[in-house]
């Protein structure tokens, strides 16, 4: 099983803070959930701790003026994929939305409690040489 870091660097705003927790959340339990960073810390310092850790991927979240960013870098030497974050949803809107629409339904109350489902269609039928075809094996 892929095991991940899931990190900041450089200053992040507040919103972009909560996401990293909620992916954190997310990938749990294998990354380090309460995992601390410091101004210090570089890429290189996680990349020896994850061959210690046995860690096989690294999220890492960044903002500058332009957009906010998430890497995906494979270690040790892996392929890293920057996605540019063009709007997302906190997990604490979602639980709201789902308690606002259905307060009172059975089905809605266990739906957050299961992991989520990740659909792949049409990444297998690509070229090699295509970008998404390493996308797609990294996610």
């Amino acid at each position: 099983m892929p095991k991940t870091f899931v990190i900041k660097r450089g200053k992040i705003g507040l919103y972009l803070k909560e996401l990293l927790h909620d992916i954190r959340d997310l990938m749990y339990p294998y990354t380090a959930s309460k995992l601390k960073e410091s101004k210090r810390n570089t890429i290189k310092d996680f990349v020896s701790a994850a061959g210690i850790f046995g860690v096989s991927h690294m999220m890492v979240l960044t903002q500058t003026d332009v957009s906010n960013y998430l890497r995906i870098i494979k270690n040790p030497r892996g392929p890293t994929i920057t996605f540019r974050l063009n709007d997302y949803s906190l997990a604490r809107d979602v639980v709201r939305f789902v308690q606002e629409t259905k307060k009172n339904s059975k089905i809605f109350s266990t739906t957050l409690q299961t992991a989520p489902l990740l659909i792949m269609n049409g990444f297998s039928s690509r070229p090699d040489n295509d970008p998404m075809k390493i996308v797609s094996l990294m996610i």
